[in-house]
């Protein structure tokens, strides 16, 4: 995944309260609604993620990712 799709999501995370319930919900349908491709392992973290934690604890997790990416 490029640092553009990352990007992407994460802007969408933090503006967009409909995407946060449906990754919640769903969260591999709701990445696949937004057209953004994922490898196999970005896949199994997305799908192995807790996404019953709260947003701030999955902001802050979203965050520290991205710093690390950028590295």
């Amino acid at each position: 995944m490029s640092r553009e799709a990352i990007e992407q999501l994460s802007d969408k995370w933090m503006n967009d309260q409909s995407f946060r319930e449906e990754l919640r919900r769903d969260p591999v349908a709701a990445v696949r609604a937004t057209g953004v491709t994922l490898d196999e392992e970005e896949w199994a973290t997305l799908r192995d993620s807790d996404w019953s934690m709260s947003d701030e604890e999955l902001m802050t997790r979203a965050s520290k990712s991205q710093v690390q990416c950028m590295c």
